[in-house]
């Protein structure tokens, strides 16, 4: 008679006891630094201030516009000029060329960063301390 709600305890140990080894050491992934989850896109438009050469690893750029994430560093009728780091994975594209030299001093932007939601928001100094992801740029604007 007592051996039914013997069995039902043995029954509810055993499915518990995987769930519990199943992923030992994994929580919730960290809100800021490596591996930090949510990461948003910080969007910045501008102009291009240097002209980037052979190997280079970053560039200047004057901030005109952003998305939410990146407004705080759009200062109007003043721009804010930031220094924007690029790796050998930044996605880089210039008039069909996919290298950081093609890029030219006065070029239009447009530059995406992800960056941790808990690091935001973004200070100018804070730009160039995570490499962009991908660097879209034109050349200026002909007035004729």
């Amino acid at each position: 008679m007592r051996l039914k709600p013997l069995a039902f305890l043995i029954a509810a140990a055993a499915l518990t006891v995987p769930a519990a080894v199943a992923a030992p050491g994994k929580g919730k992934p960290p809100k800021t630094g490596a591996g930090c989850k949510p990461k948003v896109a910080v969007v910045l438009k501008g102009t291009l201030t240097t002209d980037p050469g052979l190997g280079a690893t970053s560039f200047g750029m004057d901030v005109t516009g952003a998305n939410k994430h990146g407004k705080n560093l759009v200062t109007k009728p003043a721009v804010t000029n930031v220094t924007v780091t690029v790796d050998p994975k930044t996605k880089i594209r210039r008039n069909g060329k996919k290298t950081v030299d093609a890029l030219q001093s006065g070029d239009r932007a447009v530059v995406v960063i992800h960056e941790c939601k808990a690091d935001l928001p973004l200070a100018a100094g804070d730009v160039g301390a995570v490499a962009a992801s991908r660097v879209t740029a034109h050349p200026p604007v002909k007035k004729s």
